[in-house]
């Protein structure tokens, strides 16, 4: 949002909450109740309006989005989004079975990084292992970013998945 817009919606928001603490508080008279009411029926307005056009946050599945996840041998998600899940379930269907292979072979301490298409949107992985002092692999770490519209037909070859 540019500079004028939030100048000018901010200019809106006081002057609406300036005609509504005094709209109602002549309604009612200025007394302590009045004020208490007009105050209470300020900040859910606020709150009705931050819920309704504040939006949702970002998922995994957003263009552009980035995603840290450390899993078990399970291949269950330890820390990240979704903690106990299957790690799998956080990745389109024709995903899975390439994410997979790739973080059995992170929990056997391998790192590799690949890149896929999925629906016009480039995904790219880096998946490796998470090892003890004793040099031995107890978790993986994925990081993903995705969501990246590619074009139809890309200079180098990428593993498709439809």
């Amino acid at each position: 949002m540019g500079p004028a817009k939030r100048l000018a919606s901010s200019v809106l928001l006081a002057a609406g909450i300036v005609l509504l603490f005094f709209g109602l508080s002549r309604a009612m008279g200025f007394s302590a109740p009045a004020l208490v009411i007009s105050m209470v029926a300020i900040a859910a307005l606020l709150y009705a309006g931050g819920a309704w056009f504040g939006g949702a946050p970002a998922s995994v599945a957003t263009a552009g989005s980035e995603l840290v996840i450390v899993f078990d041998r399970s291949l269950k998600v330890a820390a990240g989004r979704d903690p106990g899940t299957s790690l799998l379930l956080q990745f389109p269907q024709a995903l899975r079975p390439e994410v997979e292979m790739r973080c059995r072979l992170a929990l056997r301490g391998e790192q590799t990084h690949f890149e896929c298409e999925h629906a016009g949107a480039r995904f790219a992985f880096d998946i490796g292992p998470i090892q003890s002092i004793q040099n031995i692999v107890v978790y993986g770490v994925l990081i993903s970013g995705s969501g990246a519209r590619v074009p139809v037909s890309t200079a180098s070859p990428v593993p498709t998945a439809v």
